[in-house]
């Protein structure tokens, strides 16, 4: 999914009151919301799997993103929802960290939740979630072939109908976010309606064994902030850490 912010020039915003003050003149700019949140290793059992039914419930609530969100699409069930971030089977030097990741499985549940409702098509702005849960081993394992394969293919040319794409991939890790987290950044060059496309920003947090994977689009402040929400609700709300 691609998304665009539309509306707020800076759309992390809407976690406060809205667009504008209605013409008043801001006394003060509101505070920005924490990029960072606490991991659990140490404190829960790092061999515990959460079912996807609990997953579901520990989906940030929609009013967490704004007053006026609205979750929609909400799946759940065994599955492996991080295939995507790029067209990496066509990428040989991650081929082995790709197939990798392919097999590392288990319970997951995901949302998207749309600040303004109604505004649900593909340039209107938009958070997605997904949750899935292993054994702590396993998820740092997720996150180091996350980081791998982002190493190994910077540059993915893809075939479509009209004519191949370049996919450019960079991969950081966060610090202060989770027990460990990666801020992957994608962009298209080439084709006609790729051509000079804006950045896509994702985060994938580990909290113990549940990966905690957001995404905002071309908002990079409402994708960090988002996944700093959802990751402390997972540390109390299924770790029931303090």
């Amino acid at each position: 999914m691609r998304g665009r912010v539309a509306g707020c020039a800076a759309l992390s915003l809407v976690l406060l009151t809205g667009c504008g003050d209605g013409g008043a003149k801001a006394e003060t700019k509101p505070a920005r919301p924490p990029t960072t949140a606490a991991g659990v290793d140490g404190e829960a059992d790092p061999g515990k799997v959460f079912t996807d039914g609990e997953l579901k419930a520990a989906l940030l609530p929609a009013k967490a993103i704004g007053a006026r969100a609205r979750a929609y699409d909400v799946t759940s069930g065994p599955s492996n929802p991080y295939q995507g971030g790029g067209d990496w089977g066509t990428c040989e030097p991650g081929k082995e960290a790709h197939e990798q990741l392919l097999r590392l499985r288990g319970p997951s549940a995901s949302h998207t939740v749309r600040p303004f409702p109604g505004a649900v098509e593909d340039e209107h702005p938009y958070v997605h979630e997904s949750l899935l849960s292993m054994t702590a081993e396993q998820a740092g394992r997720h996150i180091e072939l996350r980081r791998q394969l982002n190493k190994a293919c910077p540059r993915v040319t893809v075939d479509t109908d009209a004519a191949p794409v370049e996919e450019h991939h960079v991969a950081e890790r966060l610090p202060d976010l989770g027990d460990e987290a990666l801020l992957e950044t994608s962009r298209t060059e080439g084709g006609d309606e790729y051509d000079g496309s804006l950045p896509r920003y994702d985060v994938e947090v580990r909290v113990g064994g549940v990966l905690v994977r957001v995404s905002a689009g071309t908002d990079k402040d409402l994708t960090l902030t988002s996944a700093a929400r959802a990751a402390a609700r997972v540390r109390t709300e299924l770790h029931r850490a303090g």
